[in-house]
């Protein structure tokens, strides 16, 4: 079991590609694995803090400056750009599923994998952990509101509701992790790194297969909404990080900072809320370009 895991771990990268084929070739699985995404939201974030040294991150926060810093770059990518966006749909006349689905993007958390993710590509981890972190914060709190102001009724969920869902989600995975640290103790998770690894991947395959339920259909049934939504997935996720790696001095900060703002944590609305199979369809596509990361952006050296 330890090679094996260890093995999985290995080969993470191709875990996305493999969770979404899964999910469209096993629409059975997908649909009996739907009612406890919720769950797999919280599982994921505690197979990724898990590695985390909490001390070490709010040892960062405690110097003030960088805290303010981080803070505006939060401010900036959870309220400041769904507005932004949400605003730029409705002007180009969009419709309302771009203008949701915009909104819900941009006011959601990055990934829990973010920084793991960010070191596969030589990107600057750390910078990554600590803005996926003072996000997945805060954003129970300004993603709800942001989508009780701008939905207004369309919103199909008392905004507190939503942010009590979602923090039970977050804060969940969160308390999960600290207590595993404790049982395991730093030693022992670093030396069964390959293996956490691989426990990691194979929670990604249960958190993606259910996104996809229902989705080839409506593949089927509506192939432009399909190509625009991936469309829309690909600019905002591969397109960010291209943004970041053009502007920022160094590669490691561009991209790091591309990858957190790109990278959204968007299936914690889609688990949040009443099932919508425009929204469902729009996450499904979302993760492609996600998966696609380690390929485009390849570590250099």
């Amino acid at each position: 079991m330890t090679a094996a895991l260890g093995w999985v771990g290995a080969r993470a990268r191709w875990i996305l590609l493999i969770g979404a084929f899964a999910g469209l070739a096993l629409p059975g699985a997908a649909s009996f694995l739907r009612p406890a995404l919720p769950f797999f939201v919280a599982m994921v974030y505690a197979l990724a803090m898990l590695r985390i040294d909490p001390v070490a991150v709010l040892r960062g926060f405690a110097r003030p400056a960088h805290l303010a810093r981080l803070t505006a770059l939060v401010l900036a990518m959870l309220v400041v750009s769904p507005v932004v966006a949400f605003f730029a749909a409705r002007a180009l006349g969009l419709g309302p599923e771009f203008e949701a689905a915009l909104l819900y993007t941009l006011a959601a958390p990055p990934i829990a994998s973010s920084a793991a993710m960010c070191l596969i590509v030589g990107f600057d981890g750390r910078r990554a952990l600590e803005l996926t972190v003072l996000s997945s914060l805060v954003m129970p709190v300004t993603g709800p509101a942001l989508a009780g102001l701008l939905l207004g009724d369309a919103l199909a969920l008392d905004p507190l509701a939503l942010g009590l869902r979602m923090a039970a989600m977050i804060f969940g995975g969160f308390a999960a992790a600290m207590i595993l640290r404790r049982i395991m103790g730093p030693a022992r998770i670093a030396a069964n790194a390959p293996q956490l690894d691989g426990l990691a991947a194979l929670g990604f395959l249960l958190f993606i297969m259910p996104l996809f339920d229902g989705v080839g259909p409506s593949i089927v049934a509506l192939p432009g909404l399909s190509l625009a939504f991936l469309a829309l997935s690909a600019l905002l996720v591969l397109g960010a990080i291209a943004l970041g790696l053009r502007l920022a001095k160094t590669r490691e900060a561009g991209g790091a900072l591309g990858a957190v703002w790109g990278t959204r944590s968007v299936a914690i609305y889609l688990a949040a809320l009443p099932p919508d199979p425009l929204f469902t369809l729009y996450v499904a596509l979302y993760q492609l370009p996600m998966a696609a990361i380690a390929m485009v952006f390849r570590r250099r050296g």
